[in-house]
């Protein structure tokens, strides 16, 4: 096997109708999806849901995909993850506002908690980021896209967390809640797990303190976006302002130093036996994680469940079944749960009010976007320290950090128009993210 990350188009070969945006649809064509979704939708607001998974389930995933396929539609919206964004604040509108019947949002409150979801999604996208991704990739292009990465992390958290002190707004407060979750990879490997491990630290429960993360994650996001656009101009304008200054999407300046391995179809059986190996897979990391958490409970389960996965991928011989289970596992999640997850925690976690005064905060505001300009030189400069070209390195390695996760990742690039380095984003929004959780639940115990 080459590569254990075949495109979804390889997938499903079946039917020429289904759409690329599984996110949204989740895998049926439009004329289907939008009537079938609008049915649970209305019977979700006519009668009390039914307790349990089918009917939670149901409900989140249609309204969530109702969503982004509307936020998707809006031209310029559509430019920055609108379909992300209407998912996860929409819900909450409807909610603080009293236009959402009080049994769905209670419904939907006790499918969430009752059954873990959040903890559900993310253990997958955990596991399948990184055992899923392809070795020689990992360690070919993640040493040197590693370097950038890491000393954007470094140099983001000394900056920001001694402004923070200096100037009173508090060093465990800028952290936790401007940079960790500007870097950590989106709502549901970033701010979720970020929002437990300020729960475990200072108290009270993880959805009480997703309100005040969310804000950032969207911000980010959006300026994210606008800036891989401004590159882009940059680059077309001045291709040579310095030496290795812009690539044209080669992110080294040896062009056949790094290449992507070229993923191959699958069957239909095979994907479903590689699910149930990547179900599983996650469920028995996942344990092993929470029982050495709880011999070391200052740090998280999600950091031991990301050092496991990153030890087992580098030093051991995983067998292509497990890591073909783990990735089909995580396209599995990411493109049916995340529309769901992110209505879920709307409702669950974020008050609308609360987003709007973080809003009108300057200093939070002007801290956050401050936090994706100094990621994007930081990465910049460093890549073009280890001959990276400056605009793909910052890109790669600063915006990557900064954006939504998977769905930024693509807005970005279709910005900057450098979809050839979607490998390269997946490893900073995945590993580097996994190490912005793993920073804050170390500096956790010291800082909160």
């Amino acid at each position: 096997m080459t590569s254990a990350r075949p495109s979804e188009s390889e997938l499903v070969t079946e039917d020429s109708e289904r759409t690329s945006d599984m996110n949204s649809t989740l895998g049926l064509p439009m004329r289907w999806f939008v009537p079938m979704a609008l049915v649970v939708v209305i019977l979700a607001y006519l009668f009390t849901p039914a307790e349990g998974m089918t009917a939670g389930f149901a409900t989140t995933m249609a309204l969530g995909g109702l969503l982004m396929v509307a936020g998707n539609a809006i031209p310029g919206l559509n430019r920055i993850g609108g379909g992300v964004i209407f998912a996860i604040l929409i819900p909450a509108v409807l909610y603080s506002y009293n236009l959402m019947p009080e049994s769905t949002a209670t419904a939907i409150d006790d499918f969430y908690t009752l059954s873990a979801f959040g903890e559900f999604v993310v253990a997958a996208l955990i596991v399948g980021s990184i055992l899923g991704m392809d070795r020689s990739l990992l360690i070919k292009a993640g040493s040197r896209i590693i370097v950038p990465i890491v000393a954007t992390i470094t140099v983001c958290f000394a900056l920001f967390g001694l402004i923070g002190y200096l100037t009173g707004y508090g060093l465990g407060k800028m952290l936790f809640y401007v940079v960790g979750p500007v870097l950590g990879g989106g709502v549901a490997a970033g701010a979720i797990p970020i929002s437990e491990i300020i729960a475990q630290n200072s108290g009270g429960a993880s959805t009480d303190y997703l309100s005040m993360l969310v804000p950032a994650v969207v911000v980010a996001n959006t300026v994210c976006i606008i800036v891989a656009g401004g590159l882009a101009w940059l680059g077309r304008r001045k291709p040579n302002l310095f030496p290795r200054f812009n690539g044209n999407g080669e992110l080294a300046v040896n062009k056949s130093s790094l290449t992507v391995p070229v993923g191959k179809a699958i069957s239909s059986a095979d994907a479903v036996r590689s699910s149930i190996i990547g179900l599983f897979t996650a469920g028995m990391l996942f344990m092993i994680a929470d029982a050495m958490s709880f011999y070391v409970p200052s740090l998280h389960t999600y950091v031991f469940l990301i050092v496991l996965c990153a030890v087992a991928k580098i030093f051991l011989p995983v067998p292509d079944f497990l890591v073909q289970g783990a990735d089909i596992w995580y396209k599995l999640v990411a493109n049916a749960f995340i529309p769901a997850i992110l209505v879920a925690v709307s409702i669950v976690a974020i008050d609308f009010k609360q987003v709007l005064t973080l809003l009108n905060d300057p200093v939070y505001m002007l801290s956050t976007i401050a936090v994706v300009f100094v990621a994007l030189f930081a990465a910049g400069f460093v890549g073009w320290l280890v001959h990276l070209h400056f605009i793909e390195s910052a890109i790669s390695g600063g915006l990557g950090l900064a954006d939504f996760g998977s769905s930024g990742d693509l807005a970005v690039l279709g910005a900057a128009n450098r979809l050839e380095l979607l490998p390269f984003l997946s490893i900073s929004s995945r590993i580097g993210g996994g190490l912005v959780v793993l920073a804050l639940s170390i500096l956790g115990p010291i800082v909160l």
